[in-house]
């Protein structure tokens, strides 16, 4: 039977290599993978990982980097039933300790028993694996039958109270979010989709899954610190013809462009931005050169990767006078979304409000953690049925009539720094762990390349502690986007006579 829009992802995938199994599925710098092959290396992960005893609602470390066993592992874990933990490997040793605690896992995959050895003394862990580098299963090994409801994976964001909050997204919001951005990126199996996130961000579910599930190849490129320029012969030569970047360097090409006018390579017909603002002079200059179409998505983890789009027309476009943000966009197929007051009223078009998001897109909430979820997935009071709910989203919006979703800044403390979403909380409660620090408040700041993350720490009298010894104490526990490139040590932080911090008062960091 043919899958539909809410067949498991997992599922349309081994229908599809039913339906095309000599066709490339993974392109990348270790080798390449037909759809057979695919299916068959994940079942076999599949295997020994039913054998260790994963199933559905456990998580299981995606312990490969990016490429074949990256596919393989993903697509492995799913078939055993389980849920993939997506995490970033380069992260210290304490904060994937952290990470598996609160996930609860004890099984991973990794590609050899080297790697598995290592993953285990870094976390601390026995943990079960499975080999992602097994050709084939000794015994038939159908894909699990997922239920729609169950866990589809796990990945971490910033959290407000100095932990990590784990999203848990699940199969019938995957597989519909899948769908709707094949069909809304035009994707068929003629397509070479670039293979550019790292592992650790959803958004490389994003370019990979609705490519495998209409047939086409995820092109993995080795580095994706490359240059935009450098870029664009990897490009020409994999024929790739739809690309998802993160914003900030997408910006980048676009000014590249103008500087150093070249016509890019012919197969490319689509550009996907997210993860962070764009700005209008940028799709202007892009637009104007007469380069492939540009759609700028909205979302975040907790909405199953993207929820609004937006590509405008040409008057549209031509419409802006200025470098003014480029708008969020209407909502996906499935997405509804509201701009309510702080009484959960809906405001009048034109004004303010606090974007909530519901529908199809939410995630099942955070994983173990049933009040954390509560708060933040409140009641829906505008849903057709009993049971509905919405996404408080921290985004400030507004929307005139018959327009786009605006966005204007952060309802709460959470920024987005090299694309990662970071709660300022969380940076916080890190830096005041130190034994010297008595105070501290963190601030996201402008800088020339972005948004930087500034600390001005209160220190212990007599304390010797530099800046420069702050951030390498944090660099042990926390991945480097957390790190504040700027740290202030203060003998005490200016506050009011209530005791809120002033920050008028803070002195001006030193920006690098």
């Amino acid at each position: 039977m043919s899958p539909t829009e809410t067949t498991p992802v997992p599922l349309r995938i081994a229908h599809r290599a039913g339906l095309t199994p000599e066709a490339t599925a993974v392109r990348a710098p270790e080798g390449e993978l037909t759809y057979r092959q695919f299916d068959r290396r994940a079942r076999a992960v599949a295997e020994e990982l039913r054998a260790a005893g994963a199933g559905p609602e456990d998580t299981v470390l995606l312990g490969v980097r990016r490429g074949v066993h990256w596919a393989v592992g993903l697509l492995g874990i799913w078939y055993a039933g389980a849920a993939p933990l997506l995490v970033d490997l380069d992260a210290p040793d304490e904060r994937l300790r952290t990470l598996l605690r609160a996930a609860g896992t004890r099984h991973a995959v990794a590609p050899d028993t080297h790697a598995a050895a290592m993953l285990q003394r870094r976390t601390g862990s026995e943990l079960f694996w499975a080999s992602t580098t097994t050709a084939a299963p000794t015994s038939v090994v159908p894909p699990a039958d997922v239920a729609p409801g169950s866990l589809a994976y796990v990945l971490f964001t910033s959290g407000s109270t100095g932990q990590p909050k784990p999203v848990a997204v699940g199969h019938a919001g995957l597989a519909a979010q899948v769908a709707t951005l094949a069909e809304r990126y035009g994707l068929t199996d003629r397509d070479a989709v670039l293979q550019f996130a790292a592992p650790a961000f959803d958004v490389s579910l994003e370019e990979a899954l609705p490519t495998w599930c209409t047939g086409g190849a995820a092109v993995f490129v080795k580095d994706n610190v490359l240059s935009p320029a450098e870029l664009e012969p990897f490009l020409a030569a994999e024929r790739i013809s739809v690309v998802n970047l993160p914003t900030p360097y997408w910006s980048q090409w676009a000014k590249d462009l103008e500087r150093a006018p070249r016509p890019l390579p012919s197969a490319l017909r689509r550009v996907v931005i997210g993860s962070d603002a764009g700005r209008t002079a940028d799709l202007t200059r892009w637009t104007t050169a007469g380069h492939p179409p540009v759609i700028s998505c909205y979302g975040l983890t907790e909405s199953t990767i993207t929820a609004t789009s937006y590509e405008p027309a040409p008057a549209e476009l031509a419409a802006f006078t200025g470098d003014e943000l480029i708008p969020l966009g209407e909502p996906l197929a499935g997405v509804r979304a509201y701009v309510l007051d702080e009484e959960l009223r809906e405001a009048p078009p034109g004004a303010a409000g606090e974007l909530y998001l519901a529908g199809s897109c939410l995630a099942r909430g955070y994983h173990g953690r049933p009040g954390l979820t509560s708060e933040r997935f409140v009641a829906d009071p505008f849903a057709d049925a009993p049971g509905g709910r919405m996404y408080r989203t921290g985004d400030r919006v507004t929307r005139a009539p018959g327009g786009p979703l605006v966005f204007l800044g952060r309802a709460d403390d959470q920024v987005k720094i090299r694309g990662h979403r970071v709660e300022l909380k969380e940076v916080e409660a890190a830096v005041a762990a130190h034994p010297d620090v008595v105070d501290v408040v963190v601030r996201a700041v402008a800088a020339a390349d972005g948004p930087q993350l500034a600390a001005w720490a209160a220190v212990t009298v007599g304390s010797t502690l530099t800046p420069d010894e702050l951030r390498r104490h944090l660099l042990a526990t926390m991945p480097g986007y957390l790190v504040p490139a700027v740290v202030t040590l203060m003998e005490r932080l200016p506050r009011t006579p209530g005791g809120k911090l002033d920050p008028k008062a803070l002195p001006a960091p030193a920006l690098r």
